[in-house]
Formats: structure tokens, C-alpha cells, sequence
């Protein structure tokens, strides 16, 4: 039997119509551009739906999730994929494939894998959910040193909900990684790359740009709040990628041109970073694609350094936390049932935002 989940919404039709473009992103004070700048989220692309099989969340877990002894296991999150519990075996879903993004992020990641991953390097990337996942399922098939993918999406897919939930799922269904049991990746060369200690895996958390989308719009009573923040205890302390070798945090965005900070919940996160001597650098796409083979790392990096500013962010706005109902989804926990109809009330604290993160 398929079952349908209808294409999630931009949002509400109201709410686009009643601010105009240029004031998008900038009330109370807040920079312009963000990963999930709201101007390049209403004027993206939208998949065609078409009819595939999927698995349960088991067998989808069992693809994306980490081994206990893997170092990153702790911080994956399994929400977005337990919501195939109410689709399998058949599902209409968004076919993440044909999207420019996810064919960008595809080439990048093809690129920067033929290059070799610098050694002492996590990666995080915040790009449009299903791109972030092209991304990472390309660095499994590509690397020739191991990857750990961590899937941090943490909201549920609906037919009323701000953020398409559904693209980022249809991705992790469409796009899977190299299997695990399947041969190793050839060795790395003895190329110039990064001196220093290898990576036993290298961690690449996989983000949704627009899981902070329409911060200056009110929900709307008809609408399914499924925004999220990622909290402190969501990404590795400083300490805990010390710990594992790593030295250097590469962020990776959609296009430079169009973000000029990192987003929001990621300040504090990343000026911790910074203060305990790990390098954060800031490159987009086309940065990745530019990329020669066997490139010397640190001269590359030293050119897309970020230096993190302690500034004001969406986390200190209590007018955005007023209109989100004191928590994304307000009084609404999560959908009554995926593909079905939107009914208030159904209790809980939210459509993703918490208090708390994964493990430390």
C-alpha cells in the first residue's frame, strides 16, 4: 500500500506575502544572511513527488547509523528517520535527486574526496537537509580514508510544517551510503596533504540549513512548527575532538556570497571551539569543486580561515521564542499522524526544540 506525505509547505502564503524580500532575516537586530536565509528559501526549487519503496526505520537506520566503537556514534539522531514507521513498504515522497543542490553538494564532495580529506579535520555541513546528505553518502563511496557520516536532523516531516522534512528523509532513503560491510576504500597516497596524525574516521555532521527558516514570521495557527536548534551537547565539545586528533573544523555552506556568518545555534559552539585553539574554516560548494588533487591542506585552509565574533544571535531573542509559542510547534507536539491532517493540540513541548543535545 503506498502511503502519501504531501509535499510540506514554505510557508504560509500569509505570512511571505506580508514581509517584503529585502526585509527578510533582519528584524531585532539580526545579520541578514544566514544558512537558512529566508530569501533562498522561499525561492528554491521544489521536487517532483513520485511513488518509491522505502524501508522501515530499522533498515534505514542499520544504512546510516554509526557502530557502537565509532568515537561519533553518540551524537546521531534517529528522529527523522523512526518516521518511516507509518510509510513503509511504499511511500510519496520528493524525488531529492533531481535537485541542483543535491547535485552540487554530489560534485563537491566527489571533488574533495579525489582530492583526500585533510587528516586532522571534522566536517560540518550545513546545507539544504538533502544536499547535506548527497554530501555525506558521496564521501562514503569516494574517500579513500574512512568517513563517519552523523545525521543530526532532529524534526518530524508534515504536510503543514515549516521545514521540508520530507526532502531531507526522501534523501537518506534515495541517496544511502557505502555499505560497511563492503570492501575498505583504497588507501590514502602518500600525497602532500596535511602533516600530522590520521583520523581513525573522519566526522562529518550532516546539518539542515533550514532548520531555523522564517525566524521572523509568525508561525500561524494552521501551521506545523517543525523548526529546531541544535543545542551544545549536539556536536563534540572541544575537549572531545581533541580527544579524537581533530585540530580544524571545516564548515561548509550552500554559497559564501549568501552567508556571511554561521548560523545562529552554532555560535556558542563554535567560539568554544575557537577559544580551546581549534581552527574554524568556512568555505562553500564551489570552494570544494575548485579544489586540485592532492592539494597542501594547510595553505588551502589557511585562506578560508573564519574568525568567530561574539555577537547577538536568534537564541537571544525573546520576541522569536514568543511567536514560536515558548518552543517550536507551541502546544503541538509532533504531527497526529504523517500525511494526515494537522490537529492542534496534541500536547508536548515542540516540533524539535529542546533543552538538551546528545551525548557529551
Amino acid at each position: 500500500m503506498t502511503r502519501r506525505l504531501p509535499r510540506a509547505v514554505r510557508a504560509p502564503r500569509a505570512l511571505v506575502a506580508a514581509i517584503p524580500v529585502a526585509m527578510l532575516g533582519t528584524a531585532c537586530g539580526l545579520r541578514p544572511w544566514t544558512p537558512s536565509a529566508n530569501v533562498a528559501y522561499v525561492a528554491d526549487e521544489v521536487p517532483a513527488v513520485r511513488t518509491m519503496q522505502v524501508p522501515t526505520s530499522r533498515e534505514l537506520a542499520a544504512a546510516w547509523q554509526l557502530p557502537a566503537g565509532d568515537p561519533w556514534a553518540r551524537y546521531g539522531k534517529s528522529t527523522l528517520v523512526s518516521a518511516l514507521d507509518d510509510l513503509a513498504p511504499a511511500a510519496d515522497l520528493p524525488d531529492a535527486r533531481s535537485l541542483d543542490e543535491v547535485a552540487d553538494a554530489d560534485l563537491a564532495a566527489a571533488r574533495i574526496a579525489a582530492a583526500g580529506l585533510p587528516s586532522d579535520t571534522a566536517l560540518i555541513v550545513d546545507l539544504r537537509g538533502a544536499a547535506s546528505v548527497a554530501f555525506g553518502a558521496r564521501l562514503t563511496h569516494a574517500a579513500r580514508t574512512p568517513v563517519s557520516c552523523v545525521l543530526t536532523f532532529n524534526n518530524w516531516p508534515d504536510p503543514n510544517g515549516i521545514v521540508p522534512a520530507d526532502e531531507t528523509l526522501a534523501a537518506l532513503v534515495q541517496i544511502p551510503p557505502r555499505p560497511r560491510a563492503s570492501a575498505a576504500p583504497p588507501p590514502a597516497p602518500d600525497a602532500p596533504n596535511a602533516p600530522g596524525p590520521r583520523l581513525a574516521s573522519t566526522p562529518v555532521f550532516l546539518l539542515d540549513a533550514w532548520r531555523l527558516a522564517y525566524r521572523t514570521d509568525d508561525p500561524g495557527d494552521g501551521t506545523y512548527d517543525n523548526r529546531y536548534m541544535l543545542m551544545p551537547g549536539d556536536l563534540p565539545t572541544a575537549e572531545a575532538l581533541h580527544a579524537e586528533l581533530v585540530t580544524r573544523v571545516l564548515y561548509v555552506v550552500d554559497d559564501l556570497d549568501e552567508t556571511e556568518t554561521e548560523e545562529d545555534d552554532l555560535h556558542a559552539i563554535f567560539l568554544a571551539y575557537q577559544a580551546a585553539g581549534i581552527s574554524i574554516h568556512m568555505v562553500d560548494l564551489s570552494w570544494l569543486r575548485a579544489r586540485e588533487l592532492a592539494p597542501r591542506w594547510p595553505t588551502e585552509l589557511a585562506g578560508a580561515s573564519y574568525w568567530v565574533t561574539p555577537r547577538r544571535t536568534l537564541l537571544d531573542d525573546p520576541v522569536f521564542f514568543a511567536r514560536a509559542r515558548g518552543g517550536f510547534g507551541g502546544v503541538h507536539g509532533r504531527p497526529f499522524g504523517l500525511g494526515s491532517s494537522f490537529r492542534p493540540g496534541t500536547g508536548g513541548s515542540g516540533g524539535g526544540f529542546r533543552g538538551g543535545g546528545g551525548g557529551g
